[in-house]
């Protein structure tokens, strides 16, 4: 049932989370960019719900010898909509055909759905042998024993070296192996240039700072004033925790620290909402006002703003909201010193029910899933870039999907940080940090007063 390579090299010890921000590993772009995107659009993707099915078994067995091939059934669970459950029916009925002792039945929903139904299992004990895992949630699951250690079958029944070194660590809690990423994203700046050309403007051709970034927006705002739609810089951008968690970043400071606990204090993230404040007043953002008025299209798909920050995975979505406008990804704003400080956010994982009776098994779909090139053909990039090496060696990217892959290897040598570790409450304190930011953006409440009600939800949150 092994279905590692027999010459596969020895799985490397798991890095710190945090390495010295002072050491900038220099790193196989190869490797990296066989490890990043989607996440956010493929997280959230909605679906309708599916009872219980059975992967149908084939007569051929594996061509592998299976140190135990006794009967046995799992039970595998995601996320996503339609087009996600026949991808991973494909991939099932591979697996059942080379492991004829295997039986597996499958179920999925949408997201909101999804959780309800793991909740409802994990308080009887009955969570599936293999599910989706969202950073969001891995903190809850795994200090309440919900979830299965992966680390003695790491090495044996799943191989990591295909992972990135810093991705890995993202599926850990309390040191130990909870959830092995298939996918990750990392957040870009993107540009309309077909907005930009018609303003009379270009692309900044450089790396920019957080300053010349707003300088630019500014300049975006200005010229577009006139225009119908009227065009602005951006949305604000300093409503995206994951934005000031790079910005952390850039100032040797955490999201969260290995305690689980807040890794900035009130003054930092007072300098950062306070870079908002005059780009509203200004009128370089676009209006929090108009941007609900939009009813849950992009600004930046309706082209009423020019640049946004958001996951690399976004650009197909951006390109179909314009209409096929022309769109560029760069890199973040750098602080001053030219500091990034980027990570691979993962996007979807795997973990096990901790309940599972055959953890071993479970472990080898959960590897199959994860590295086998066959998988990697069948999914493509509808899970977003994928996190193992050996199974984005499975098929050849192409046009938009291309050009994410291409900007992951770009940025490669720079993403070299390990994503904020999973805290009880992150969704929660993530949601809080969006609103509030918002509800300053319409000058009802002073920076301190929106920093201080932040910290009364994180504090909430984090129990």
């Amino acid at each position: 049932m092994n279905h590692l390579s027999k010459e596969a090299p020895v799985p490397q010890s798991c890095p710190n989370r945090r390495g010295s921000r002072n050491t900038r590993l220099r790193r196989n772009a190869a490797a990296i960019l066989a490890v990043t995107a989607l996440a956010a659009l493929t997280a959230c993707g909605g679906g309708a719900g599916s009872p219980s099915t059975e992967s149908g078994t084939a007569s051929q067995g594996s061509s592998e010898a299976a140190p135990n091939t006794d009967p046995v059934t799992l039970n595998v669970a995601w996320w996503g909509d339609t087009s996600r459950a026949d991808r991973y029916q494909e991939a099932l009925d591979l697996y059942t055909s080379e492991n004829p002792h295997v039986t597996i039945t499958t179920q999925f929903s949408a997201w909101g759905d999804y959780w309800s139904s793991r909740n409802t299992e994990a308080a009887g004990g009955a969570l599936p042998d293999v599910f989706q895992m969202d950073l969001a949630y891995l903190t809850e699951y795994a200090q309440n024993g919900r979830l299965a250690s992966l680390d003695d079958v790491i090495g044996a029944e799943i191989d990591v070296t295909t992972l990135p070194e810093t991705l890995l660590p993202a599926g850990q809690f309390g040191g130990v192996t909870y959830a092995i990423p298939t996918s990750s994203s990392t957040l870009a700046t993107f540009y309309n240039t077909d907005v930009l050309t018609a303003l009379g403007l270009e692309q900044p051709a450089a790396d920019l700072t957080w300053d010349e970034y707003d300088e630019f927006l500014s300049q975006v705002s200005a010229a577009g004033a006139n225009a119908s739609p009227q065009v602005f810089g951006s949305t604000g951008y300093t409503q995206l925790l994951w934005l000031f968690a790079i910005w952390l970043e850039q100032h040797d400071k955490v999201l969260f620290t290995e305690d689980g606990e807040l890794g900035f204090d009130k003054e930092d993230l007072n300098q950062w909402w306070s870079r908002s404040v005059p780009l509203y007043e200004d009128g370089t953002f676009i209006p929090t006002a108009r941007v609900v008025q939009l009813e849950g299209i992009d600004a930046f798909g309706a082209r009423e703003t020019a640049a946004e920050v958001s996951w690399n995975n976004f650009l197909v979505r951006f390109s179909e909201g314009t209409g096929g406008s022309t769109l560029a990804m760069a890199p973040v704003p750098a602080d001053d010193a030219g500091n990034r400080g980027l990570f691979l956010k993962p996007g979807l994982m795997l973990s096990t029910g901790a309940n599972s009776k055959h953890p071993e098994q479970a472990a080898d779909l959960i590897n199959f899933i994860t590295n086998d090139p066959r998988v990697g053909e069948i999914f493509g990039m509808s899970r977003g870039v994928p996190a193992s090496s050996s199974a984005l060696g499975g098929f050849e990217p192409e046009g938009l999907d291309a050009e994410i892959v291409a900007f992951q290897e770009s940025i490669a040598q720079d993403t070299v940080n390990t994503a904020p570790p999973s805290v009880r409450g992150f969704g929660t304190m993530e949601a809080a940090f969006t609103t509030i930011a918002q509800e300053l953006s319409y000058g009802t409440m002073s920076v301190d007063q929106a920093v201080d009600e932040f910290f009364v939800e994180a504090e909430t949150s984090l129990g």
